[in-house]
């Protein structure tokens, strides 16, 4: 019986390990992201290089907008920012673009530079 019970001990601890090695790794899903970002209306898109990401509008964007707006000579324009946030490809009625980002942190936000490759929303 005290085998049995030692047994069962035994698992329990071990499973409470494999249990906080999955907590851990699921904050690990997050990617730093460094490109221009730009909020129109009611969405926003973060281009970098070599993606283009519909951004989710958590909380955290909102802040994000907030934050970038006097940075912004007009409304239509970008601005350079370095956030954390989970890529996801699952569909979404409200974004159409393949990939989408859920930002989880902002890093930094400073103001853009024109290049040829920027995704413009709106008219001028």
């Amino acid at each position: 019986m005290k085998k049995l019970l030692i047994f069962v001990f035994v698992i329990s601890i071990l499973g409470c390990k494999n249990n906080s090695k999955n907590s851990s790794e699921t904050t690990d899903d997050t990617e730093i992201i460094t490109g221009n970002y730009i909020f129109f209306k009611d969405a926003a898109v973060l281009q970098n290089d070599v993606q283009i990401y519909g951004v989710i509008l958590n909380d955290l964007a909102k802040e994000l907008n907030k934050k970038a707006a006097p940075l912004k000579t007009n409304e239509t324009d970008m601005v350079s920012v370095e956030v954390r946030g989970i890529i996801s490809t699952k569909e979404n009625p409200k974004i159409l673009w393949e990939n989408k980002l859920e930002i989880v942190e902002i890093i930094s936000i400073s103001t853009a530079e024109e290049t040829e490759n920027i995704l413009k929303l709106g008219t001028e």
